[in-house]
């Protein structure tokens, strides 16, 4: 019997120590997904920088070759630029939204864990005191 009570005691400190590891690792997580939500045109690296009309439109002309005979007009980059500018947009807030959504469910299931197995430690732990 007392074999087994070891065994449970060892077996919550574990489960313990992995809930706390991952709540943070999730808390992590979710303070990245909202730095990165608070400004998305500058939240993950991407080969077309939209941090400007000005700098999209060059990149836009050294792409170009020289041979090519159509070059767009500035009201047509201009609404290539927004169309990217607006998915990047739309691609960093479903990501954080993602992010966030599932985090936030590891973090609800984590603290069930490390209380409903800090709550059965205590009891083995008072068991073998008042054997």
């Amino acid at each position: 019997m007392e074999k087994k009570q070891k065994i449970m005691q060892v077996y919550s400190v574990i489960i313990s120590v992995v809930t706390v590891i991952t709540f943070l690792i999730s808390v992590s997580s979710i303070v990245s997904a909202l730095i990165d939500r608070s400004d998305p045109l500058y939240a993950r690296q991407s080969e077309v920088n939209l941090s400007s009309f000005e700098n999209f439109k060059m990149n836009i002309l050294k792409s170009t070759q020289k041979e090519q005979a159509y070059i767009p007009d500035d009201d047509t980059i201009k609404g290539m630029y927004q169309s990217a500018k607006n998915d990047k947009i739309m691609t960093v807030k479903h990501q954080t939204n993602r992010t966030i959504t599932v985090s936030g469910i590891v973090i609800v299931i984590c603290i069930i864990l490390f209380f409903s197995h800090w709550i059965i430690l205590r009891k083995m732990t008072k068991l073998e005191l008042k054997a």
